[in-house]
């Protein structure tokens, strides 16, 4: 028993050394960062006071704000930190949209990620399309 408990340690130890070895890739890499620039960019306006009164309204419906994709609670997650958080997102893209009156049924909660999934790549997805994609991918 003695001797097979000295090779698990030693196979431990073998598996410390292998991921210890450094990446012939990342050897000697690095970066300058940190400047300050200044960026002039368009952004389109949005009311932050209809954010705010979406979630409050989630939240008298539901116990937790969640991302209606796949229900991330930011609350859960980080505690006290993370109340209340999350991401609105217009399931009609303002630069499609144009100018417009929003209504609260034309936004979608979405935790971080999510929100970043649909906008990662043109054409964006529909939350529906991330709702499939996030359904088949816990299919595999």
């Amino acid at each position: 028993m003695q001797q097979h408990a000295a090779a698990m340690g030693q196979a431990i130890l073998d598996e410390a050394a292998v991921l210890a070895v450094a990446d012939v890739d990342l050897d000697g890499l690095s970066a300058d960062e940190g400047r300050v620039l200044q960026r002039l960019h368009l952004r389109r306006e949005r009311d932050p006071k209809l954010r705010r009164k979406v979630i409050e309204a989630y939240k008298r419906r539901r116990a937790a704000v969640v991302g209606e994709a796949w229900g991330f609670d930011f609350h859960k997650a980080y505690g006290d930190r993370g109340a209340d958080y999350i991401e609105c997102h217009h399931r009609t893209p303002l630069h499609v949209s144009r100018p417009t009156r929003t209504r609260p049924e034309y936004l979608i909660l979405l935790c971080s990620n999510c929100h970043q999934m649909i906008h990662r790549a043109s054409p964006w997805l529909t939350p529906e399309e991330l709702n499939s994609l996030i359904e088949q991918q816990r299919e595999h």
